[in-house]
């Protein structure tokens, strides 16, 4: 078999975990305001030794608000029997429609309106949105254990919960731990410098959140699941922001670009989406750093991470991988972990 003809792992065998194969999907509130939010309510919930229900709050990136861009990520969950919370925070963009022209336009009325931009607004919008599905979906008085996954600007969000969320919600609602997915360190750090700059003196951005201040209020165990193809959000972006993060159980993790055989993994931006269809290939790439599929990058490492923390109580900074092995018996490259800088730097 030559380099090229090598396929990637196959699927892993979900079906002893999937107890739950049926669920609801609710949607509640108004994509145009930002009070858009999907449930996953699983038919037959998944009760820990404890009794302990469990409930993901899954925050998505920028401008991607459209449940279809996790949707496969989303069912894994709730088929374990899960209840899943997806809002999305953002004006415009909740779901994929019939036209790719209607898509756009949905998708440019959300990036932008309305101004001035207020991530401080969009995370309200979140706590308000999870606040309500979680009363509607009558857990109120229920034993259960909240985690908290975000990718990119959600995965800021998901970092911050703590600082912004801590008087809004109940304690049920405030995360036992957290994992991101290739998060950004600040608000504006996507943001071009001159653009940024200009924003700044216009009055183009009413607030903003930063880890380096939402930080210290992190107490509970972490994981930053990064990887070394992003070039939006490069690893020595994390140096000084990881710093900031207060726990003491917290650790960056890294996949590898890997183009042994076809197709190639690629470790970018976008590794935690499954679907970028809304946006043609070259617009993907440029805009969110890549083109989205389903594939081991989020089987053995974005999915298998929050499968260990909920299923199996593992740590979220004591993590193990194993990426599994090309069709011609050649094993894919590596998950690393530590720090940013030790990831960065082997």
């Amino acid at each position: 078999m030559s380099r090229k003809s090598a396929t990637q792992p196959p699927k892993p065998d979900y079906s002893a975990v999937y107890t739950s194969p049926q669920y609801l999907v609710l949607e509640h509130g108004n994509s145009d305001d930002g009070s858009f939010i999907r449930s996953y309510i699983p038919l037959n919930p998944y009760h820990d030794a404890a009794g302990r229900l469990k409930v993901v709050v899954y925050l998505h990136g920028f401008c991607l608000g459209a449940a279809e861009i996790y949707q496969s990520h989303l069912i894994h969950l709730a088929q374990q029997g899960y209840y899943v919370f997806f809002p999305s925070y953002q004006r415009g963009f909740c779901r994929y429609s019939d036209s790719l022209p209607t898509t756009m336009g949905d998708l440019t009325r959300a990036l932008f309106r309305p101004f001035p931009i207020s991530p401080q607004g969009w995370f309200d919008n979140a706590i308000a949105s999870v606040l309500g599905a979680y009363e509607r979906a009558k857990l109120v008085d229920s034993p259960l254990d909240t985690y908290l996954f975000g990718h990119s600007l959600g995965g800021l969000f998901a970092l911050s919960w703590p600082a912004f969320a801590h008087d809004k919600v109940p304690a049920e609602l405030m995360p036992r731990q957290i994992l991101t997915a290739n998060p950004i360190p600040d608000s504006e750090s996507l943001i071009p410098t001159p653009i940024r700059i200009f924003g700044q003196m216009t009055g183009a951005y009413a607030d903003r959140v930063d880890i380096a201040t939402t930080g210290g209020d992190i107490l509970v165990p972490v994981a930053i699941l990064h990887g070394l193809g992003d070039i939006l959000v490069p690893t020595n972006a994390w140096v000084r922001p990881f710093e900031a993060i207060a726990s003491t159980e917290k650790r960056f993790y890294c996949s590898q670009n890997d183009s042994h055989g076809l197709p190639a993994l690629v470790a970018d931006h976008i590794q935690a989406g499954i679907d970028t269809s809304f946006i043609p290939n070259v617009m993907a790439t440029m805009s969110v750093g890549g083109v989205a599929s389903e594939n081991t990058l989020d089987w053995r490492y974005i999915w298998h991470a929050l499968d260990q923390v909920i299923r199996q109580g593992v740590r979220a900074d004591q993590l193990q991988f194993d990426m599994g092995t090309w069709s011609d018996g050649v094993p894919v490259q590596p998950i690393r972990s530590g720090t940013p800088q030790e990831c960065g730097s082997k």
